[in-house]
């Protein structure tokens, strides 16, 4: 989660935003843990687990990579160091509209 939360104060004001889905776990929990980490990145809930199944979603962390056009363009399992410099030009092209890859592939 830090390097997320760099790359978002990285790439404050431009069109780029990271949003956090937090699966079967209660609200106090999670805002207790993002609270307490200084986090601020968005968080949504899933609750029931109906968004991680509809995105087959198997293991966690998995992270999509989202064009402005809403098509996902990439995706990843497991823990990645999200502000290196190649995570950073990579979302630089696509939040610019640059097409990355010809569907959704691993990050």
């Amino acid at each position: 989660m830090p390097s997320l939360e760099k790359l978002k104060q990285d790439f404050a004001g431009e069109p780029f935003e990271i949003v956090n889905i937090d699966v079967q776990e209660e609200r106090e929990v999670v805002q207790d843990f993002m609270q307490s980490n200084g986090y601020s990145i968005t968080v949504l809930l899933d609750i029931d687990g109906i968004a991680s199944y509809r995105y087959s979603v198997r293991s966690h962390p998995m992270k999509f990579l989202i064009d402005p056009k809403g098509k996902i363009v990439g995706w990843a399992r497991g823990y990645r160091q999200w502000d290196s410099e190649a995570m950073r030009m990579l979302i630089k092209k696509v939040s610019e509209g640059e097409q990355v890859a010809d569907k959704g592939s691993r990050l």
